[in-house]
């Protein structure tokens, strides 16, 4: 499943605008902030534990980023890290790791739409 990530958008801005209606300015991009740094954590993590072969360490970060991109926003990120937790559950972990690669690049442009916002600019 190579998704490509030209044609799509990194973010749901309706999750966002949702957000901010409970939110003031400063605790979103505090949010955002800690997601985007926790996410980085996990997929280091992830990426250990496909190294050691650790398929409950694996579905369990999967299932975190899952959870986490899809509070965000970053719906794609979720959808991919999904897919992911589903390969981990059948114990594909080979399969995991050969989408690692995609799920790190589609992270950074997650990263970058988020450091695009205006209000995280200031």
């Amino acid at each position: 499943m190579k998704t490509d990530t030209s044609l799509i958008s990194p973010l749901e801005q309706s999750v966002l605008d949702n957000l901010a209606t409970f939110l003031s300015l400063d605790k979103l991009q505090e949010l955002l902030c800690c997601y985007l740094r926790d996410s980085q954590q996990i997929l280091s993590q992830l990426d250990s534990a496909l190294a050691e072969q650790n398929t409950n360490d694996a579905i369990r970060l999967a299932h975190s980023l899952k959870s986490t991109s899809a509070n965000v926003g970053a719906i794609p990120l979720s959808e991919l890290a999904k897919s992911l937790e589903a390969l981990a559950q059948q114990e594909k972990l080979d399969d995991v790791r050969a989408q690692m690669n995609e799920l790190s690049q589609l992270f950074d442009l997650t990263r970058a739409s988020v450091e695009q916002l205006a209000f995280m600019q200031g």
